[in-house]
């Protein structure tokens, strides 16, 4: 390859994402510890302070402070001038990797992760592990060679950068500082490289990178005209940025690797000369300090190195060394594994299969990988108001609001790396099983979204590095759209879960705190508000304003037209507001079709059941706390919404649930296309108990191959209507794992609870429909994880093939509740 070439490329790669970019750096909010409530609060922040909270990077670590150390990891194979052009660092769908996941992990403790990067000709195995008192973590970067490729060449690239800055009298100042504390050297550094710093939320830390064990075996340098580019020593060279930039930390390494090149173009005139591995290093030309630091090391073959960072807040025998990294790696994994025994016990057929145990390890454990915290502003149109006639779609024109920061988990780290509002109800019900005090953590910081009205945009793409990865089109939220509001599902769940139980509600039990977070007992902080009745009542109270205005907002502004359409005395019913012709992004359920011709006499019967799940859920809330003037009228609002379920949408002729709108003299009409949106009200559990006659159909619909049944889960849409597999086909066929799973826990719900009602005909077929549907869904689900190293969004409802985005461990790792679940009932 040509220098022009080898210039052109990168100049290619320095150029995505390169525009002018206008930045804020006020307004900055520092976690202080003294703002935390309670002891527990205390012990839960630390266990919770660092993480891979960067997850839309292959490996990225910061704490959960506004402003603070983000570091990441790079690589790329350097055996060819080429191999730059697909250097790693965002974590991307077209990516060709065999497998990239964590294979245990537990955001309280550390894990492990995975990644078998086809491209580069290596496996990846990365282990991060926190310290007893989370101040402190440690990194163990280890890299196999594929067959065939012993030889092969790689090069690492880790990068630590400190944001942080705030105007003194007109000046604007550093908040903290991180240093070089080696002696400068053009040559590079052999042994261990220490950084220093001092930081607001983080104190006084050193961060230190080792060369790794004596088998590492690095490129020999193979020309020796210029001492600087030796490949057997790492490279280290820093400059400062701007807040808000240091996630661009690859465009800035690859701006810095082209001033390199360019510099050795003008010095020799065949850069041909210089192999790969010399060629691309990094060279420190302009000798910058500043607090954006990269460190660069090549290696031949397998290689192994770590990186440690060291709290002057954790306690000598706790801080984490190279020595003792390997040590608590394996405490860490033996944590998980007890941990998730005694949460996950897989039931039979999959508790006697050792593939099946590590796949579903590696569900939780992925769907864990993908907590994050983000800080930044969003882009919000409070200005444009849709028209109550018009179903055509709104340009929005955004105008910055926040800074916000949000705790969530994503639904895809290569596809989805944001907070989706529906998608979230959905990655909680497997985290209640194994720690109920992250999602509820997750939950309040989700509702710490909600404006003076309690509306919370459904997609939650904070600050610039978000931005990057959504189209523009998408960035911009509306207050005048909605979500499904499954975060109520989630709060459902666990007081019932409560209510199932034997000890919650012993007051009298006292809670141990001093026992620290490394305690695998019911001393964790993952599982303290559970079993203490009046931290739960501390914790709702402080929440339940919130809950409540996001509920009445979300009544208010989708209400639907009753007394207009003589619909009866209820005022229970509601219409998705903002859908389009084709589309009712609303919904969640994007494409699956509507009424046609829209109009504004529309009444969605999904959206009726998403209203019951948060009155019956503020019920149960207000029981809680209490609150009895609350509980009767959200229980009023239940009763309603059940009657009208069955008065406005239940279509005797079609023995089925469906959305109503009007005809041409304005009569009501039912618009019915079966699929998932006629099961919403079973899936809900809002059909009563003894209204047998209506859960049969329902069943006959799960369970009928011309409708809705196939080998590999329930389709989205019907066989037999007009609209299955048309057009965009996202939610017109294929089969949605999170919906499935409502089906499967709907079936068990309703075979217990109308046991007494049941025909015997119909009891057994509930039983062998939930029995055959597990199966189906979990095998194939396995199935294409073995075949492709992920699982996906969506799956074919005629062959059971992945589709959509990979790596969905968002709502498709209910999966493992599924194999958590009774195999028959």
């Amino acid at each position: 390859m040509n220098c022009i070439y080898l210039l052109a490329l990168i100049w290619a790669l320095v150029g995505i994402n390169a525009e002018p970019i206008k930045f804020d750096i006020d307004g900055s909010s520092i976690r202080e510890a003294g703002e935390l409530e309670s002891e527990h609060s205390q012990l839960s922040d630390s266990s919770l302070l660092w993480g891979p909270y960067r997850s839309a990077l292959y490996f990225g670590l910061r704490p959960r402070i506004p402003k603070s150390l983000l570091s990441g990891l790079m690589w790329f194979n350097v055996d060819d001038f080429g191999s730059i052009g697909k250097i790693r660092h965002f974590y991307e769908q077209g990516d060709n990797m065999r497998r990239a996941n964590w294979i245990y992990y537990d955001p309280r403790t550390g894990g492990r992760q995975v990644i078998d990067d086809v491209d580069s000709h290596i496996k990846i195995i990365i282990d991060f592990v926190k310290s007893t008192d989370g101040n402190s973590w440690g990194v163990k970067i280890r890299a196999k060679t594929h067959k065939g490729f012993e030889s092969t060449k790689t090069s690492f690239v880790w990068y630590s950068g400190l944001e942080g800055q705030k105007l003194e009298n007109g000046v604007l100042v550093r908040d903290g500082y991180m240093n070089f504390e080696n002696k400068k050297d053009s040559r590079g550094y052999k042994g261990t490289v220490k950084l220093t710093g001092l930081a607001e939320g983080l104190g006084l830390f050193d961060l230190e990178i080792g060369d790794g064990p004596t088998s590492n075996k690095h490129p020999k340098e193979k020309n020796k005209r210029d001492p600087d580019l030796d490949p057997s020593r790492l490279h280290y060279l820093s400059l400062t940025v701007p807040d808000d930039k240091v996630w661009r930390a690859r465009d800035i390494f690859m701006t810095i690797l082209q001033e390199s090149v360019e510099d050795l173009v003008s010095k020799h005139e065949n850069l041909e000369s210089f192999p790969p591995e010399q060629a691309l290093l990094v060279r420190d030309i302009h000798k910058f300090e500043g607090n954006l630091h990269f460190f660069q090391k090549i290696y031949e073959g397998n290689c192994e190195f770590d990186i440690v960072f060291k709290s002057a807040l954790t306690p000598a025998p706790n801080v984490i060394t190279f020595e003792n990294i390997g040590d608590k790696i394996k405490t860490s994994r033996s944590l998980f594994e007890a941990k998730f025994k005694e949460h996950f016990p897989l039931s039979a057929p999959f508790n006697s299969s050792k593939k099946h145990e590590k796949f579903a390890k590696e569900m939780l454990s992925g769907l864990l990988g993908g907590l994050s915290y983000f800080h930044g502003d969003h882009l919000v149109d409070r200005e444009t108001v849709f028209d109550e006639d018009s179903f055509e779609s709104y340009v929005l024109n955004g105008v910055s609001e926040g800074p916000h920061e949000l705790f969530t988990l994503v639904p895809s780290r290569p596809f989805f790396p944001r907070g989706f509002l529906w998608d979230e109800g959905f990655h909680l019900l497997p985290l209640l099983k194994y720690d109920s005090d992250l999602a509820l953590e997750i939950v309040k910081s989700w509702f710490s979204l909600s404006d003076a009205d309690g509306w919370i945009a459904r997609e939650q793409i904070l600050g610039p590095e978000l931005r990057s990865r959504v189209p523009e089109q998408f960035q911009v939220q509306s207050p005048e759209i909605v979500n499904p509001p499954t975060l109520m599902l989630v709060f459902t769940y666990l007081l019932e879960n409560l209510q199932a139980s034997a000890t919650f509600g012993d007051v009298n039990t006292p809670i141990d705190l001093d026992e620290g977070v490394s305690t695998a007992n019911n001393n964790n902080p993952g599982l303290i508000l559970v079993n203490n009745h009046e931290l739960l009542i501390e914790y709702t109270k402080n929440i339940y304003p919130k809950l409540k205005t996001h509920f009445e907002w979300f009544r208010r502004t989708q209400k639907g037209y009753i007394e207009e359409f003589d619909r009866g005395d209820i005022q229970e019913g509601y219409r998705w507001r903002g859908r389009t012709l084709t589309h009712c992004l609303a919904s969640g359920l994007d494409d699956y079709p509507r009424a046609l011709p829209a109009d504004v006499a529309e009444l969605n019967v999904d959206l009726l059941s998403w209203v019951g799940v948060m009155a019956r859920s503020m019920k149960m809330i207000a029981k809680l706390i209490d609150f009895d003037s609350d509980f009767l009228t959200f229980e009023k609002m239940e009763l309603g919404i059940i009657e009208n379920l069955d008065k406005l949408h239940w279509s005797e002729e079609k023995s089925t649930y469906c959305d109503l709108s009007v005809d041409d003299e304005d009569e009501n009409v039912y618009v019915c296309h079966k699929g998932y949106i006629s099961l919403f009200p079973f899936l809900t559990k809002l059909i009563p108990e003894d209204d047998t006659d209506k859960i049969k159909h329902i069943v006959d619909l799960i369970a009928n191959p011309d409708e809705l049944w196939t080998e590999y889960g329930i389709r989205s849409l019907s066989k037999a209507d007009e609209y299955y597999r048309t057009n965009e086909n996202y939610w017109r066929s294929p089969i949605w794992i999170n919906i499935n799973y409502l089906v499967l826990e709907s079936l068990q719900h309703y075979k217990e609870v109308s046991a007494k009602h049941l025909s015997k005909d119909l009891e057994i077929k509930i039983g062998e429909t939930y029995k055959q549907l597990r199966l189906n869904l979990v095998n194939n689900v396995f199935e294409q994880w073995e075949k492709t190293g992920f699982v996906w969004e969506q799956y074919d409802d005629e062959t059971g093939a992945s589709k959509g985005a990979k790596n969905f461990l968002g709502w498709t790792s209910t999966v493992i509740l599924m194999m958590k679940m009774p195999e028959s009932i």
